[in-house]
C-alpha cells in the first residue's frame, strides 16, 4: 500500500473488529443499537436532522447509506488543532485504507449548499483511483473551524470543513494499516 494514495477512517471501540467499515444503514439489520446511538448524533438540531436523508448527487444515494472516509491524512487535522488551539488531541487510531479499495469512490466538498439543504451537484465528483493523492494539510475553511472551537472551548467536528471521498458499498479494512493521528 502506498501511503500517498490513502483514504482514512477512525477506528473506535465500537468498529474495532470491522473487517469492513459500513454505511449506517447497514446497521439496521446488523446491530440495531448501534445504529439507534450513530442515528441520535444527528438530533441535535433541525438542519442535522435533514442531513440524514440529504441525497448525494453523482453517489445516488441518502447520507446514511454511504461511507465517509477522509482524503486528509488525519495528522493534518491534529497538527492543526496543535498550532492553532495550542492543544493536542488525545491518541486516535485510524484505518489507513488503500484508495483502489473503495468502491467507485466520489469526492464531496460542500461549498455551495450548507448542512440540512439540498447538496448541490457541483459539489460531487468522481474520484479517478489512479491520479488520486492524500493532502498532508487541512483546508483554510477547516482551520477557521478549529479556530472558531478554540475560541470558545469546545472541540468536536474533526473534519468539518474537509472534503470526504463517499462509496455506497462496504470498505474493506482487512489490509488497511493503523496508523494514530499523533504521527506523520
Amino acid at each position: 500500500m502506498l501511503p500517498q494514495r490513502c483514504v482514512f477512517h477512525a477506528r473506535t471501540a465500537a468498529n474495532a473488529a470491522a473487517d469492513s467499515v459500513l454505511p449506517l444503514s447497514d446497521l439496521a439489520t446488523s446491530d440495531p443499537a448501534a445504529y439507534e446511538r450513530a442515528l441520535a448524533k444527528y438530533d441535535d438540531t433541525p438542519e442535522r436532522r435533514r442531513l440524514r436523508d440529504t441525497w448525494i448527487p453523482l453517489l445516488e444515494a441518502r447520507w446514511t447509506e454511504a461511507v465517509f472516509l477522509t482524503p486528509i491524512h488525519p495528522h493534518a487535522i491534529w497538527r492543526a488543532w496543535r498550532d492553532i488551539a495550542g492543544t493536542e488531541l488525545p491518541s486516535q487510531e485510524f484505518w489507513a485504507i488503500a484508495i483502489d479499495d473503495v468502491h467507485r469512490p466520489v469526492l464531496f466538498e460542500r461549498r455551495l449548499s450548507t448542512t440540512g439543504e439540498p447538496i448541490d451537484p457541483r459539489e460531487v465528483e468522481a474520484v479517478d483511483p489512479q491520479s488520486f493523492t492524500t493532502a498532508h494539510e487541512t483546508t483554510p475553511r477547516s482551520a477557521d473551524w478549529i479556530a472558531h472551537l478554540a475560541e470558545t472551548g469546545r472541540r468536536g467536528a474533526w473534519f468539518h470543513g474537509t472534503p470526504h471521498v463517499l462509496t455506497r458499498r462496504p470498505v474493506p479494512v482487512g489490509s488497511a494499516q493503523l496508523i494514530d493521528w499523533q504521527h506523520p
